[in-house]
Formats: structure tokens, C-alpha cells, sequence
């Protein structure tokens, strides 16, 4: 009798773990960059993710810590880097929001499995005491779905409390009750909390999200293998193109019938004003999309040099770009900078329009970082002002 009991609880766990690895890989919802990958930096978030905190609060930060400010000391547990994000004895917390590759399905349930870890010390200034302070705190990690970058429409899940010190899977149960077009991770308080504090937790290595029957709480236990994402996220660091100095030497001699087989020569396009080799690292600067003033709205002069980068982009189906927004000297950093991102998202978003999917496309605002010239005149300011797309990657044919 035990023998058969045993016979039957194998045969159950076998066809729950078939069903999970029979799952159609098409319903799986995959992030961008969801290993957080991006340069180390202190107050920015990492590429492919927009900062959702409280107004007037400094974004998240990309670990490992490059200046050892804040003394976070850990390693990334997939990749290069992770999400550092603190909650605060001011009320106020920092999250990171994106669009997804595509909307959840109502009523569907997804399971997310994500590393999150805390670190024992994590050092900035209290508002409330002006005083340096360790966030250290335990803290959870909520998650919603909304209709707009940073828009909390329905808390789809959370994690319990976070106060482990190495990186730990942790596995969140997602019921969206709409078609949520985006994703938001928040750092946030004990459920049971009578005081603000100051806390922080550690994301790294967010799997695709797996569709999963609402009612199977099996589907929240069973190990279910999910390959990487089909769009990993670009390093920045091959962006850097590099052309090496051969050495000098004679010229070889060749014979009068010898052949020299020719290399291929690489395709060369032309978007705006500018004709580049079609590769990654290219930048082509798109004149005659204007804003108006001091706004992330399109002029209608716009549509015809809009419309030749969804030409662009549909001619060559295998290109990801980065859509570059730049702003005028004349203006303060921190408005360059806003000002600069959100005519980037806008561009974004209006390419999306016809149909060139999200995770395509990366908005980046440089506000007033790079310029092009330097003169204090109207033509000088203008060509400041300007949108460029950038060939992040070209994704293989194969």
C-alpha cells in the first residue's frame, strides 16, 4: 500500500513538472535587461528601466557601488551588475518601471522568480536627521502593472521580507486583472509598520514570466527552466569601436596571376542626413524632428522624418536602437536632462504606433552632455536640439 502511495505522488510531481516545461514559450512575458546590466552608477537606472520614485528623490543605483559610497560590497549573483533600492524614514521609496514586450493577460497568473538579497550596510544622509544613516532595514519587493511607464494601476504581487545577506530565488505569484502594459518593481515596507524606515533591497536576475494556472499551487513550487531572454540587453561597453593600428611593414609582392579573394564589403544606409556602414556602434543624427519649446511634444513638421525612421527600422528587422534625445546648452542640467529623456520616450512611443516592438527600442536622454557645436546663436541651439538612433545590436539570422 505505501508502495503504491509512493508510485502515485511520483506520477503526479512528474506530469506537473511536464506540464511547466511544456509551457508554449510564446505566452512567456520576457523584461529588458532584466539582469539590470549596465554601467555602475550612484542615482541612475540601469538602461532599459525608468526611475518611478517620489519627485525630488534621488533614482536607484547600479551596483557594485563604482565609488564605495554607500559600502554595498556585493556581487552581482548574474552578470556585471544589479539594482540597489532603498525605502526611507521620509515616507518616500524608490521603484523602476518599463513596458513590457507584451501586456499580461487578464486573469492569466504568471509566476516571476527573481534573485533579491540585502545588503548590511548601505550608507547615505537621513532627511529626517541630516545625519549619515545605514539603510538597513528589511524591506520587500512589490510589483504592479499599469497602463503607463510608472503608472500603479494593481498590486500584482510581493515578496516577503528580505533580510537575508546573499542572494536568494525568490518566486512571486502575478494575478493582473487587466491587460497591464507595464511592470513596476518597488521597494517597500513591512507589512506591519508603524514608523517609516530607512531599509534597502538588492535585485538581480529577473526570469521571463511564466503563465501559470491561478488555482496550481504545485506551478509555484516546481523548478521550471526558462531560457535567457532573446534580447539580451547590449553591453555598453561594445559600444566602444576601436580601429587597431597595423604596423608598418613592406609591401608584400604578389604574383602577376595570383588571386586575392576580396572581403566582403558591409551594407551602408542612409537615415537623415547621415550615411553609415549598417553595424553596431553607428549613429545617425535625424534632423526636422522638432518639439515645441520647452515641451516633449512633437511638431507636426516632425511626421515626415519620423516616418523614414519606421521606414528604417522595417527595412532592417534584426536592428536595436537606442533613440537618443539631446537638448540645448541653453538650458539647466537637470531640465536638459528630463526634458531630453521625455522627448526620447515620445519618439519611442510613437514609433511603437506602427507596430516596431518595444524591445527594439531604448529611449536615452543625454540632456546637454554631448553637443555638436558650441556657438551662442539660433542654428547653433537648433543643432543641439536633436534625436539620434544609435544601432545598439544587430540580432543574428540564424
Amino acid at each position: 500500500m505505501l508502495q503504491s502511495i509512493r508510485l502515485l505522488f511520483f506520477v503526479c510531481l512528474t506530469c506537473a513538472s511536464g506540464a511547466l516545461t511544456a509551457q508554449d514559450e510564446e505566452g512567456l512575458i520576457f523584461l529588458l535587461n532584466a539582469s539590470f546590466e549596465d554601467m555602475p552608477r550612484n542615482s541612475s537606472p540601469p538602461r532599459g528601466w525608468t526611475n518611478c520614485g517620489a519627485p525630488g528623490e534621488t533614482p536607484p543605483d547600479v551596483h557594485p557601488d563604482p565609488e564605495f559610497l554607500f559600502k554595498v560590497g556585493m556581487e552581482a549573483q548574474h552578470g556585471n551588475t544589479f539594482l540597489g533600492m532603498v525605502t526611507r524614514d521620509t515616507e518616500t521609496w524608490e521603484s523602476v518601471g518599463q513596458q513590457l514586450a507584451q501586456p499580461f493577460v487578464a486573469g492569466q497568473c504568471y509566476r516571476l522568480d527573481i534573485e533579491l538579497a540585502r545588503s548590511l550596510t548601505y550608507l547615505s544622509m537621513s532627511r529626517m536627521t541630516r545625519q549619515p544613516t545605514n539603510y538597513v532595514t528589511p524591506v520587500r519587493l512589490r510589483v504592479w502593472g499599469g497602463y503607463s511607464v510608472c503608472d500603479r494601476a494593481q498590486l500584482l504581487g510581493a515578496s516577503g521580507l528580505v533580510s537575508n545577506s546573499d542572494w536568494r530565488k525568490n518566486t512571486i505569484k502575478l494575478s493582473p486583472e487587466d491587460d497591464f502594459t507595464h511592470i513596476i518593481l518597488e521597494a517597500y515596507y513591512p507589512e506591519a509598520i508603524l514608523f517609516a524606515t530607512n531599509g534597502n533591497i538588492l535585485v538581480d536576475n529577473a526570469r521571463p514570466l511564466v503563465p501559470i494556472d491561478c488555482d496550481d499551487e504545485a506551478a509555484m513550487l516546481a523548478e521550471f527552466p526558462v531560457a535567457d531572454s532573446p534580447v539580451p540587453p547590449s553591453n555598453p561597453d561594445a559600444d566602444i569601436v576601436t580601429t587597431p593600428v597595423p604596423p608598418r611593414t613592406k609591401t608584400p609582392t604578389t604574383q602577376p596571376n595570383s588571386f586575392v579573394p576580396k572581403t566582403p564589403e558591409e551594407p551602408t544606409v542612409r537615415l537623415g542626413q547621415t550615411e553609415a556602414v549598417l553595424r553596431q556602434g553607428s549613429v545617425f543624427a535625424v534632423e526636422n524632428i522638432s518639439f515645441k519649446a520647452n515641451s516633449d511634444e512633437l511638431e507636426e513638421e516632425s511626421e515626415a522624418a519620423l516616418q523614414e525612421i519606421v521606414g528604417f527600422l522595417k527595412q532592417n528587422s534584426k536592428v536595436i536602437v537606442e533613440i537618443g534625445g539631446h537638448a540645448s546648452r541653453m538650458a539647466s542640467d537637470n531640465f536638459a536632462s528630463d526634458l531630453s529623456s521625455n522627448r526620447a520616450k515620445t519618439v519611442v512611443s510613437y514609433l511603437k504606433r506602427y507596430n516596431i516592438g518595444f524591445e527594439r527600442l531604448l529611449p536615452k536622454g543625454y540632456g546637454k552632455s554631448k553637443p555638436v557645436c558650441m556657438d551662442d546663436t539660433q542654428d547653433c541651439n537648433r543643432r543641439n536640439q536633436r534625436v539620434e538612433v544609435k544601432i545598439l545590436k544587430i540580432r543574428s539570422t540564424k
